[in-house]
């Protein structure tokens, strides 16, 4: 479904991706793990469209999206979550969930906003509530909310665990698996290893700019690199 072949990308002089490629087949969890700094969100920054590869190939669907504008790679199905949510705290919950379907016919908004409410009860409760009231996990499910809005075919999620309290944590992987069961497939970058990778159908370790192990997420966990380095055994 998605295809990343020799991704290059700079910030500048600095390069950030030397040569990232990794394959996210159509219905799966998909994780990119790594340490840090090793270039996962500048990955998802550059699919996304917010960044401009120095070289390589995207491939959505068969169609070439490197250098596409961000409208257009929404529009095409590849809709991000980003890091840290980003809100719009003044406006309500159900505002900043309908913000996502701006580039989606009107005539379908209410039936994705009532599959957003199954998905997440509490956004539904809290629906006239300012964004910026609620806690760090309910602004996480505004913010997967918000992405679903857009009708992806897929989801891109970064760091979606991060700040939250460890039950939080755990539920919010659970909703990861929901989505997906729907049939939205997903595009995970996480911190937290040991939860991506049990989720995950197929992971890829990035290091330094560099796509440097792959395989499926019982692979990785038993993979003695990816033990030593990330999980701390």
């Amino acid at each position: 479904m998605l295809h990343v072949r020799n991704l290059e990308v700079a910030y500048g002089r600095l390069q950030a991706l030397w040569d990232v490629s990794f394959e996210v087949p159509r219905g799966k969890i998909v994780a990119l793990i790594g340490a840090n700094g090793a270039g996962k969100t500048t990955t998802l920054k550059t699919l996304a469209g917010l960044l401009v590869p120095k070289a390589g190939i995207i491939e959505f669907e068969g169609r070439r999206l490197d250098g596409s504008s961000p409208a257009r790679i929404v529009r095409a199905g590849l809709v991000l979550v980003p890091e840290g949510r980003r809100l719009f705290p003044e406006m309500t919950v159900e505002d900043n969930l309908l913000m996502g379907a701006y580039a989606t016919p009107k005539a379908g908004r209410p039936e994705r906003l009532e599959r957003v409410y199954t998905i997440f009860p509490r956004a539904r409760e809290r629906r006239r509530q300012l964004a910026g009231t609620l806690s760090g996990g309910e602004q996480q499910m505004v913010a997967i909310g918000r992405g679903l809005m857009a009708d992806p075919s897929v989801l891109m999620l970064d760091e979606p665990s991060l700040g939250l309290a460890p039950l939080m944590v755990e539920e919010m992987f659970g909703v990861v698996t929901e989505i997906n069961a729907t049939g939205v497939t997903v595009l995970l970058v996480e911190q937290n290893t040991q939860h991506s990778l049990r989720i995950a159908h197929r992971g890829y370790v990035v290091e330094a700019g560099r796509t440097v192990l792959a395989g499926t997420g019982q692979e990785l966990l038993r993979n003695d690199e990816v033990r030593r380095a990330y999980l701390g055994l």
